[in-house]
């Protein structure tokens, strides 16, 4: 045990160096967007014993995975709205991701593969960049590169692997539902090794452990699928939920087909794009099984995704693990016929150059870059920690991030017509000019309550260089609205 420690020293060292990088990192951005505030509430809800809701309302849309992991955090360190407790579960998983591709590289081919694939996966701008996002990218395509890589693994070594391959898509999609894509994936690998004509692994395939290892999968999905249906009626609602997403979202928006290929040096950096070519050619060329393995799933995301009218770059970012094992063969295979200490050289000078090329691509995404709302927003959620009663209800748009980082109960804003009811029920009205669910009357709503008089403290303004989150009393916002 002792000499198999001694040998993972590397792959220690490059984990421990970008713990430290990332954790640099890990209070950008200023505040949760929506969609974190969302699986922080959740998590939040979870501690508290309310379950899988946000602020007191079940939620279908959000899986399981990433709040039970921000609950599990926030149990261990605090939970008093502090977004770096959670926003260390985003880098924890980050290193997962990391030691998994080193694992499943070391495992094809080598040690020395496994630390270029780590290292490059690592460095690759969007994922960088991603790391300090409660989101569930990162976990997911963790999880989900795991699910491919023991199912090939499964196909052309050990049938055991098949089980574990269907545990780890279990947890990738419980995590995110776009998931669902593991399945197209294991056909199209399965009709590969047919035809690269393998019988051993032709066997393994209609194996009784193949046939049998999506049960594997069936005690983690179950239990999902049945508070689904305990809660909302229908075990699949959060499914049916996310599949319409695209559709609906933004749908007078239309991008190009060719959206992400055209993106693909921007997310991976110009450098780890040409590695993947060359890696590509080299898979081609030699008839790399893995490799060709692991072209062919990021075909297939990345024709998937440019299906759909609207597009945007983490909906593929999946296919980073994937990319990242073809340019690290690319890469390898360019210094194959140095010797040993050149070729270690080589590798290791080219890799800490492409990092510190990327490092100046994302460093100004770090400084620069704030979440919509910050710093006023925060400013006004401690207003109404202070000035609110126990267990008030709150009115805003952006629902989410008023229930977290205010503690309060906080509800949507309903069209104008259902609006004095909501009031009649509520303590404070937020309104903002950065959140685009907000419907369009509430911002006439400002003026209205200016010109009604009421009791210090009932309206409050708070504002930055580029946005404004005023507080309104609900009481106060009645009066106005029967004057009109």
């Amino acid at each position: 045990m002792y000499r198999y420690l001694v040998r993972q020293w590397p792959i220690a060292g490059v984990l421990a160096l970008f713990g430290i990088l990332y954790s640099f990192t890990l209070n950008s951005y200023g505040m949760f967007l929506w969609d974190e505030a969302e699986y922080a509430s959740i998590a939040r809800s979870l501690l508290h014993g309310q379950g899988f809701a946000i602020s007191g309302k079940p939620n279908a849309l959000r899986p399981p995975v990433l709040p039970l992991a921000g609950a599990a955090s926030m149990a261990l360190f605090g939970e008093e709205f502090d977004d770096s407790v959670l926003r260390m579960v985003a880098w924890a998983f980050a290193l997962l991701a990391l030691l998994l591709t080193y694992g499943f590289a070391a495992e094809a081919y080598g040690r020395d593969m496994g630390l270029a694939a780590a290292t490059l996966l690592g460095i690759s701008p969007f994922f960088w960049i991603f790391v300090p996002y409660f989101m569930s990218e990162i976990p997911f395509l963790a999880f989900f590169a795991a699910s491919v890589w023991l199912f090939y693994l499964g196909i052309y070594k050990d049938r055991r692997c098949f089980a574990w391959s269907w545990i780890c898509w279990a947890l990738a999609f419980l995590t995110r539902y776009t998931g669902s894509l593991f399945l197209p994936a294991i056909l199209l690998m399965t009709a590969l090794a047919y035809w690269l004509g393998d019988e051993d692994a032709r066997r393994r395939l209609w194996s009784q452990a193949f046939f049998l290892s999506p049960l594997t999968a069936a005690p983690l999905l179950a239990l999902w699928f049945m508070r689904e249906y305990a809660t909302f009626g229908d075990p699949l609602a959060g499914l049916r939920k996310a599949s319409s997403q695209l559709q609906v979202y933004l749908p007078s928006v239309s991008m190009p087909w060719h959206y992400y290929l055209t993106r693909m040096p921007a997310l991976l950096s110009p450098e780890i794009t040409i590695l993947f070519a060359g890696g590509v050619v080299v898979a081609l060329w030699r008839r790399d099984r893995f490799a060709l393995h692991n072209v062919l799933v990021v075909m297939l995301i990345l024709a998937w995704f440019s299906c759909y009218h609207y597009k945007e770059d983490r909906l593929v970012s999946s296919v980073l693990p994937f990319i990242a094992m073809v340019a690290a063969r690319g890469l390898t295979q360019a210094a194959a016929r140095l010797r040993p200490r050149a070729r270690y050289a080589v590798v290791g000078t080219l890799l800490a150059g492409f990092a510190m090329v990327n490092y100046r691509v994302v460093r100004p995404v770090f400084q620069h870059t704030v979440t919509p709302g910050y710093p006023s927003f925060l400013d006004a959620m401690t207003f109404l920690r202070t000035h609110s009663s126990s267990g008030a209800m709150v009115l805003g748009a952006n629902f989410p991030q008023i229930y977290w980082y205010s503690g309060l109960n906080a509800a949507r804003i309903p069209d104008e017509a259902q609006l004095p009811e909501a009031l009649r029920h509520s303590e404070w009205m937020v309104i903002t000019n950065f959140e685009r669910e907000q419907p369009a009357y509430v911002l006439g709503l400002i003026d209205l309550a200016a010109h009604t008089e009421g009791p210090a403290g009932s309206a409050e303004s708070f504002r930055d260089d580029r946005c404004f989150t005023i507080v309104i009393r609900s009481d106060r916002l009645l009066r106005a609205m029967g004057k009109r």
